[in-house]
């Protein structure tokens, strides 16, 4: 197997096994099914009861989830390079698919967000100035 679809594989098992223990768990699940269904369809059944089973065992084993969590992220490697080395082409959405995973468990993120309002509205982020007298020249 080429060493780099090796090491992608690696990543993603991680990744994947640390998402099942966080909220976008669903989402991911869901972008995993996606990929396999669009790349091998005949396995995506297979691939939601291997998901479901390994996330019932991260959730039901909290005292011992180090270990489980190591031998599952090395099961879901093991797993994605089966899938990666039949299907290479399939590599550039499992990479988007760690990246993302990646910057979703970070603390901090950007929201962008586009707002319209109508005369004497205001909107505020967090912290809202007005200096005053700003509307004074309205009256």
């Amino acid at each position: 197997m080429d060493p780099a679809l090796a090491g992608l594989a690696a990543a993603a098992g991680a990744a994947l096994v640390q998402a099942m223990t966080r909220d976008t768990w669903e989402a991911t699940k869901a972008r995993l099914g996606k990929i396999f269904g669009h790349h091998a369809a005949a396995r995506a059944p297979d691939l939601a009861r291997e998901l479901e089973s390994s996330e019932r065992r991260l959730r039901e084993s909290p005292v011992v989830l180090a270990p489980v969590a190591e031998e599952e992220g090395r099961r879901w490697a093991g797993l994605l390079a089966d899938f990666l080395a039949e299907h290479g082409e399939a590599a550039p959405e499992v990479q988007e698919l760690v990246r993302d995973l990646h910057l979703a468990g970070r603390d901090s993120f950007t929201v962008v967000q586009r707002i319209t309002a109508g005369r004497d509205a205001y909107t505020a982020g967090r912290d809202q100035n007005v200096p005053p007298g700003a509307d004074d020249d309205e009256r």
